[in-house]
């Protein structure tokens, strides 16, 4: 364990102290570290404090090591003192069109922070691949596949160039995706505070080329509501304002646009996933966050959406004129979403403008990684996929006192133990049995821990699950109606009854695009066809996308691997939010093929369907 920490030029003792911790394991400054520093500096004034910690015994090539690194980071830091967020490529924007989804939210993030330099240590440990024989294939395949009106032909077994080029440039970046993908496990967040992986996307949009992007989206417009719960109940403290989220368009800029979306944000669960055998503790990519985990997947979507990109920004050349050029027709919006985890960060970028900016998309499309489902496998069906998620809390009021005389009290704990009991027959006899519906109490509490008093209070939490809007209605107005009638009985009544402000919608598979999009999908499954599931009552805030545009939302399987083989010898198969969720690596490289299929395809139908109406 080797660390170097360094403050370097401070100015003024009333300037923002900036503390960058340069070390081999690119871990973030210690808070005692920093109130050390903060200490020394408000002590004087217009003073450059360099600190140099060395843990442990060095050897002589790590002392030249860190010497070389610590010079490197005085210098980088010298150079680019008091540089924004602008500085890395970001919102360098075009005048083409005033509506254009790069000047959307340029500058309205108020969160301009400097970028930590242990970051730029984490970005140059990406395995970045070289230029190679699959882009040439990958770049001719585009241009041959919209050249030519009749090579499209998905339903004969003949050899697809495309889908072949783009299976031999997605597969050849795997040590690219992997480690992005554990950069960013590394350092979850959760919803709304996802300041450091916003950080991590843009630094890889730069280091891709990606110049035009916007950032400030998904703002917080509760956030004295959405105060998340950590690990271990405890609450999250500084809940932050959000505006994390980033849009970019890839190609002409003007219509058709197909939209394609990945989620940003961690769980509040304590990682305890187990290390590969193949990695030792000081190569471990387990969360540095405690408490927060990507234990849903997160950062693999982030990472195949960024290796598309990749795809996408490799088929760029320039014209005549010195501008950059793509060999498709039309403009691909690519948009990191944060705050999917109960925050609606969809409809927050929704109400932002993510939809209606020029060019308005006319497809979306996101998938989500599937542990259920064996690896390489695409799951798919028309309709609801997901379903609707309500949050409720119920307040029981009684009459407290002491626990030897229960008869001079009304006793809001045994109201509410019945409320529960009534409640699991709201859904078997209160709602028409060809619907689906469930309703699940997950939290109760009363009282402040005393054996001999009977409080006079309690509070119930739980979620409320269906596959229809009729449903959700029915179920919402039947809970409150069972709640408030039980309470009565028991001598008590029901104070409030409160439900989220943006409950998720059933997430539904646009029925028109089935057949195109399962014809896509096919392409890339193993078995060039997708699988067939039943929709599940877990819920998605992709829904509030698709009942705005038509829309895909596809399961990736990445369980049911013979893990005696696999390479890490962890399961894959464990649930989601499971503190010991493991990702399948080898999944991102066909996440990848989907997205890229998906966007180039549905540009030539959508093409197609224009010039032919």
């Amino acid at each position: 364990s080797i660390a170097t920490q360094l403050v370097l030029t401070i100015e003024s003792p009333k300037q923002y102290v900036d503390i960058y911790f340069c070390n081999f394991r690119r871990q973030p400054p210690t808070v005692s570290f920093r109130k050390m520093i903060t200490r020394l500096v408000n002590s004087g004034s217009n003073i450059v404090v360099f600190i140099t910690v060395m843990i442990s015994l060095l050897s002589p090539s790590a002392t030249a090591t860190a010497s070389k690194s610590t010079e490197a980071v005085v210098e980088t830091t010298v150079a680019s003192k008091n540089l924004e967020h602008s500085d890395m490529g970001e919102c360098n924007l075009s005048s083409d069109s005033e509506n254009n989804i790069t000047d959307a939210h340029c500058g309205s993030n108020p969160k301009q922070e400097k970028v930590p330099l242990w970051l730029d240590g984490e970005i140059e440990k990406i395995d970045w691949p070289s230029k190679h024989v699959e882009q040439n294939a990958f770049l001719q395949g585009v241009r041959l596949f919209f050249g030519n009106a009749n090579d499209d032909d998905a339903n004969n077994d003949r050899k697809d160039d495309l889908q072949v080029s783009i299976h031999q440039y997605a597969a050849s970046l795997q040590p690219l995706l992997v480690s992005i993908r554990r950069l960013l496990h590394r350092y979850p967040e959760l919803m709304f505070q996802e300041k450091i992986t916003s950080q991590i996307v843009r630094r890889i949009l730069a280091e891709m080329g990606i110049k035009n992007y916007s950032t400030g989206w998904a703002i917080n417009i509760y956030s004295e509501y959405h105060n998340n719960p950590g690990a271990g109940g405890q609450e999250v403290k500084n809940f932050d304002g959000g505006g994390f989220g980033i849009v970019a368009d890839i190609g002409t800029g003007e219509a058709p646009c197909v939209l394609l979306r990945a989620d940003m944000d961690a769980l509040p669960l304590v990682e305890r996933t187990p290390l590969p055998p193949n990695l030792s503790d000081h190569d471990h990519f387990r969360s540095h966050h405690h408490g927060k985990m990507h234990a849903c997947g997160h950062d693999a979507h982030m990472t195949m959406l960024l290796g598309a990109i990749y795809l996408f920004q490799s088929l760029a050349t320039k014209d005549s004129n010195g501008e950059t050029v793509y060999p498709f027709p039309g403009t691909i919006r690519v948009i990191f979403q944060p705050a999917e985890e109960g925050g609606a960060g969809a409809k927050r970028m929704i109400q932002e403008g993510v939809l209606t900016a020029h060019p308005a998309p006319s497809y979306a499309f996101a998938m989500h990684v599937w542990p259920t489902l064996p690896s390489g496998q695409i799951g798919f069906r028309s309709g609801p996929m997901l379903g609707s998620a309500d949050m409720f809390t119920l307040t029981i009021e009684g009459v407290g006192g002491h626990a030897a005389f229960p008869h001079l009290v009304k006793d809001p704990i045994v109201a509410s133990a019945a409320i529960v009991m009534n409640l699991q027959t709201l859904v078997s006899r209160g709602l028409n049995p060809l619907e689906s519906g469930v309703i699940s109490v997950s939290y109760l509490e009363s009282g402040d821990g005393a054996h001999n008093v009977i409080p006079s209070k309690a509070i119930i939490r739980g979620t409320i699950r269906a596959l229809s809007d009729e449903a959700m209605r029915q179920l919402k107005d039947g809970l409150v109606h069972i709640a408030s009638k039980t309470a009565d009985a028991h001598g008590c009544k029901l104070s409030s009854s409160e439900f989220s402000r943006d409950h998720y919608p059933v997430t539904m598979n646009d029925s028109d695009l089935f057949q195109f999009a399962s014809r896509v999908g096919g392409i890339v499954a193993d078995g060039r066809k997708v699988t067939d599931v039943d929709p599940t009552m877990g819920a998605e805030d992709f829904a509030f996308i698709a009942q705005s545009v038509p829309s895909a939302f596809f399961f990736l399987g990445q369980g049911g691997r013979d893990h005696s083989n696999h390479e890490s010898r962890v399961p894959t198969n464990l649930g989601l939010h499971h503190p010991e969720f493991n990702l399948d690596e080898e999944v991102m490289s066909k996440g990848v093929e989907l997205f890229v299929n998906l966007a180039l395809r549905s540009l030539k139908d959508l093409n197609e369907r224009r010039l032919n109406n």
